[in-house]
């Protein structure tokens, strides 16, 4: 087996999926990696990802895992991890059930990790360049320069072929089994929102590297819809319902507690989050929803309340 086709186990987490978007995902993924693992958050009688796949079957390298409830994105995503452990694997694809991988990404993906091992370097991810379907915006990438105090960002075009980044989405990130092995797997009391976050900056607390590259692509939904909001001008922004903006708020500040999540990373990250509430609080659709999910995660993140949200 030669170095860039290494054994690939792609892992798909879903909660209510939609049957267009879900099955355009696995025709998309299912022929780029060794095995698909789909794992269904979906609560009994919900309509979970199994039902979308009658009458037709699930192509013949993927298996369906039906939790029948809610455990969270981040236990959901160690089932995978588990499985990969276990049937040694030599990387994890992660996706979540709303992205659309190019059918290149993760051959390019692969490439360029074993690229970056061969020069001796631990890798904790690397990711593709996101493409956000729901404001049309394609993300940058958040990198930390020797030569500044905070991180900034940079256009993904600039990383050709890839950048070194501070941390990234985890939906397309291809993980070595090996820095798994190292670092662990998700924290499952996070449950959904900052899981990838706080991965990242564990696995560079532990000497790995994460990397962002332009040769590989993806398509991603962030939130649920645009709507304009005025930064010195209109801009799109994705809209988040009151329960997620409370997850995302709380593990924020629970993010910025953990003594491996550096303090200069943590003030320019509040940044970004002062933007978010002056987003959804004077430009949303349910302005005081949204403040008072934003207030009681940011209370229940400073008492260190974990788990699913109890509102």
């Amino acid at each position: 087996m030669s170095e860039t086709q290494r054994r690939v186990l792609g892992v798909i987490v879903t909660y209510h999926p939609d049957r267009d978007a879900l099955l355009a995902l696995v025709d998309a993924l299912a022929p780029q990696v060794d095995e698909l693992l789909l794992i269904d958050n979906t609560p009994e009688g919900e309509g979970g990802a199994e039902s979308i796949f009658h009458p037709h079957p699930p192509p013949p390298n993927m298996q369906i895992e039906c939790l029948r409830r809610n455990i969270g994105i981040a236990a959901a995503q160690n089932i995978g991890i588990r499985a990969a452990l276990e049937s040694e694997y030599d990387y994890i694809l992660l996706s979540d059930q709303d992205s659309i991988p190019a059918r290149d990404m993760v051959a390019n993906l692969a490439t360029c990790a074993e690229k970056l091992r061969k020069q001796g370097i631990e890798i904790g991810c690397i990711c593709p360049a996101y493409f956000d379907k729901v404001t049309g915006q394609v993300f940058s990438f958040q990198v930390q320069k020797p030569t500044h105090l905070f991180y900034s960002t940079i256009p993904a075009t600039q990383a050709d072929p890839w950048t070194e980044v501070v941390v990234t989405i985890s939906s397309g990130s291809l993980i070595p089994t090996t820095a798994l092995r190292r670092i662990g797997g998700m924290r499952e009391d996070f449950f959904i929102d900052h899981v990838d976050t706080e991965w990242c900056h564990r696995a560079r607390a532990a000497g790995l590297h994460n990397f962002g590259t332009v040769c590989a692509h993806l398509n991603h939904r962030l939130g649920d819809a645009p709507f304009p909001v005025w930064y010195f001008g209109w801009r799109e922004h994705s809209e988040y319902s009151p329960l997620r903006l409370y997850y995302r708020f709380r593990n924020f500040i629970l993010l910025c507690k953990l003594p491996h999540v550096p303090l200069r990373w943590s003030i320019r990250a509040s940044w970004y989050w002062l933007g978010n509430i002056y987003a959804h609080v004077l430009f949303a659709g349910e302005p005081v929803k949204n403040l008072r999910a934003i207030a009681k995660g940011l209370w229940d993140g400073i008492k260190g309340k974990h788990g699913p949200a109890r509102m």
